[in-house]
């Protein structure tokens, strides 16, 4: 199995998936919040699919990919197989840095 080091932490090996070669850890995914600093929960609103986020603290839905770790703008999105990936970002609202 082939990993690579979170971009964000440097620290936690991350599993390599070549479609998400810059996916955070699971540590610094919990630390994704909106640009006021709320934590988000992401999830799959049907079984394996789908992208849904909410705010974590009001279940109040979050209407974005777009979201901030420790001040560095990231993408969240729908894993390949079901789950949620958060990559950095790039500026361009559809594509994560590769």
């Amino acid at each position: 199995m082939q990993t690579h080091v979170c971009p964000l932490c440097t620290q936690a090996p991350v599993i390599h998936q070549d479609r998400h070669p810059r996916a955070v850890c699971p540590a610094c995914l919990a630390k994704a919040c909106d640009d006021q600093g709320r934590r988000l929960t992401f999830f799959n609103p049907s079984l394996g699919s789908g992208f849904g986020a909410k705010v974590t603290e009001t279940g109040e839905d979050y209407p974005s990919h777009v979201c901030y770790i420790e001040e560095v703008i990231c993408w969240a999105d729908e894993a390949r197989f079901g789950g949620i990936v958060i990559q950095p970002h790039d500026g361009n609202p559809f594509k994560p840095v590769s």
